[in-house]
């Protein structure tokens, strides 16, 4: 008797039975395993073909921004995109010239000098012609297309330039340690993250290789490890996955995931190279467990994560920088 005809029976008996035969519930098990994979390989391979041509640099006056240039350039030379700096002006440094209780110590003088909203005014304009005139000589010396323009720090301007970006990077060190500005983090990420990717630097002059991805969600986890190589161009055996209130059948799906993320990467040759970190409680604990050095923090926007504002202080103030992705 063949192998087919036994296979065959085996199916007919286990139907006249009303029982679901074995060998059928292992065949659901690894479709469905299979259709797993297959939608991961393929969420990769889209991530892979979509590129990231228009990349918006949100700069303003802070010393930081300066630094972090050269690592927004080196992130669109990376990913082939041309580079539209925005330089936008604060209109609350404009105002702060009318308190008569604002004074300003130049290194000429130490005594202290009444401010003109015109001066002021003035001195932003100066500073964006000096963005302009760095970011230009960065795309020569790189040879990238870039843009430039200076608008005033209004969030309808902002909104309407992030639409026009694949990729959106901002230098927020200074604004983030202001708690007018943490008080409104919700709206803000519900203006850029939902509508864009956005990375958030912190003054880091060059990004570690380092990666975590947190993983508030399974499926946060297969969309933090796509951003993290395609967009970030990180090697797998830096990026961490870490659990955030997982129970216990989550986490060894997301186990299950990180296995075969390290299959599909490594190839014929399996090794551990996405691991898989203790859990996480809340966003103390996740600075906390964090590396030593300023890793890079992949977070899904609309998860859990993000849906607890107590979660947003330490991280956002934290010296990481942060991937806001959809």
């Amino acid at each position: 008797m063949s192998l087919a005809v036994i296979r065959w029976k085996l199916l007919m008996a286990g139907s006249r039975h009303g029982l679901k035969p074995l060998l059928m519930q292992r065949e659901n098990t690894a479709g469905r395993a299979t259709m797993r994979r297959n939608r991961r390989r393929a969420m990769m391979a889209e991530q892979m073909t979509h590129r990231y041509r228009r990349i918006l640099l949100q700069i303003d006056a802070a010393t930081h921004c300066r630094d972090t240039i050269g690592t927004a350039m080196d992130i669109a030379a990376r990913l082939n995109g041309e580079v539209k700096g925005v330089f936008i002006q604060d209109r609350n440094l404009a105002v702060a010239g009318t308190l008569g209780f604002v004074r300003e110590i130049r290194l000429s003088s130490p005594a202290g000098h009444s401010l003109e909203t015109l001066t002021v005014e003035a001195q932003l304009r100066a500073m964006a012609r000096s963005v302009q005139r760095q970011l230009e000589r960065e795309a020569v010396r790189r040879k990238m297309t870039v843009g430039f323009r200076a608008i005033s720090s209004d969030a309808q301007t902002e909104e309407e330039e992030i639409r026009d970006a694949d990729l959106v990077i901002v230098e927020s060190t200074g604004r983030l340690h202001s708690r007018n500005f943490r008080g409104h983090l919700t709206t803000r990420l519900s203006l850029i993250g939902l509508v864009r990717p956005t990375l958030f630097l912190k003054g880091s002059k060059r990004l570690a290789p380092e990666v975590a991805v947190v993983c508030d969600t399974p499926d946060a986890a297969e969309r933090g490890v796509v951003a993290a190589t395609n967009l970030l161009s990180r090697a797998p055996e830096h990026i961490a996955l870490v659990p955030f209130n997982l129970n216990a059948q989550e986490q060894r799906e997301l186990s299950g995931i990180a296995e075969n993320i390290n299959k599909d990467l490594a190839g014929d040759a399996p090794k551990n190279v996405c691991e898989v970190q203790s859990v996480v409680t809340d966003g103390r604990g996740l600075v906390e467990n964090l590396a030593p050095v300023e890793c890079i923090v992949v977070i899904t926007v609309g998860g859990p994560f993000l849906g607890d504002p107590m979660n947003l202080e330490p991280l956002f103030v934290s010296r990481h920088p942060l991937l806001c992705i959809q």
